[in-house]
């Protein structure tokens, strides 16, 4: 599926919370060629059309634009206050490891066995009968335990937790998508940050210095509209200048998401991380975002590695094809 680059709202589906939701989920993706299937999928549709949605609502955007913070944004951010907190109440196990401190088994641990309660506290009750299938899209969000890593993998999961959310229309297209991102998308990202640097967490399926980035993608997908079709004072090649990326990291997450990058990293920007380097050069957020967009079915939905651990239900992402 192409991702849509009208400034039209794709056509959207919804969900009745009267379905017969599945009693959990289940992985269907376990060779290369049943991605080929994912990608005829009703999930796979979904997605993408979420993702649509939520890119066409944030040209012109700031992290610090004071939007109208709809209740069931706000309920979200409680949620992600509360899995934050517990980051201060786990501390990290003595002893250095080059990947990966055990203390994140914990954590993790404490997610799979609260968060069913912990979403029960803060969904209204008419969201209930689909836990079931929500739940592992927002455990999956976090990383995984054992391995002891987070990746692109885990990012879709919690994106497929939200696009489940606005399915069940919890949220509400034409007044939610920018708080979405702004907001829910912005805090789940800080978490992410948190959560690797203090259990200094694996990269999972990194490519290296050939992946775009070792943990994160839809911050250059959302970060890159947020600066499209403006007449914004910085550019793709802006990235390079350490003082501009610090100046723009709280107003833009792709500018944040390099932020972090200069954090973590050492050494030549065009050594560890070309990719990132080389899209520097290229002259319009436009055709950057275009580019992110499409490099997000082939290297995130498109890669069996990434999208192996995928779960599907019955209702809200099935494995079933798209009739059209």
């Amino acid at each position: 599926m192409i991702f849509l680059m009208s400034s039209q709202f794709p056509p959207f589906d919804s969900i009745s919370p009267s379905n017969s939701f599945s009693s959990g989920c289940m992985k269907r993706i376990e060779s290369r060629n049943d991605v080929f299937l994912f990608e005829k999928s009703i999930a796979y549709s979904r997605i993408t059309e979420f993702i649509t949605v939520l890119n066409i609502a944030l040209p012109g955007t700031k992290l610090t634009d004071n939007i109208n913070e709809s209740d069931e944004i706000q309920r979200i951010l409680s949620v992600l206050e509360v899995v934050c907190s517990w980051i201060g109440e786990i501390r990290p196990e003595k002893g250095a490891k080059r990947f990966g401190n055990k203390a994140f088994v914990k954590w993790i641990d404490r997610l799979e066995n609260e968060s069913h309660i912990l979403l029960k506290k803060y969904l209204p009750e008419w969201i209930y009968p689909a836990l079931n299938e929500l739940c592992p899209y927002f455990i999956g969000g976090f990383g995984h335990g054992k391995r002891l890593d987070y990746g692109t993998g885990h990012e879709l999961s919690f994106t497929a937790f939200l696009c489940g959310l606005l399915l069940l229309r919890f949220f509400k297209l034409d007044r939610d998508e920018v708080g979405i991102v702004l907001r829910i998308f912005n805090k789940y990202f800080e978490i992410i940050r948190t959560l690797v640097l203090t259990y200094n967490l694996e990269p999972a399926g990194s490519h290296g210095v050939w992946g775009l980035d070792d943990h994160f993608f839809l911050p250059y997908v959302f970060g890159s509209s947020q600066l499209s079709y403006t007449n914004a004072n910085v550019f793709p090649k802006d990235i390079l200048d350490k003082n501009i990326v610090k100046e723009q990291k709280n107003e833009n997450l792709y500018f944040g998401a390099i932020n972090f990058i200069n954090d973590v990293k050492h050494g030549p920007f065009y050594e560890h991380s070309p990719y990132l380097y080389d899209i520097s050069g290229i002259e319009h957020w436009e055709k950057v975002n275009k580019g992110m967009l499409r490099m997000y079915c082939a290297e995130v939905l498109g890669k069996f590695p990434v999208v192996q651990h995928f779960p599907f239900g019955n209702i809200i992402f099935p494995f079933d094809p798209v009739q059209n």
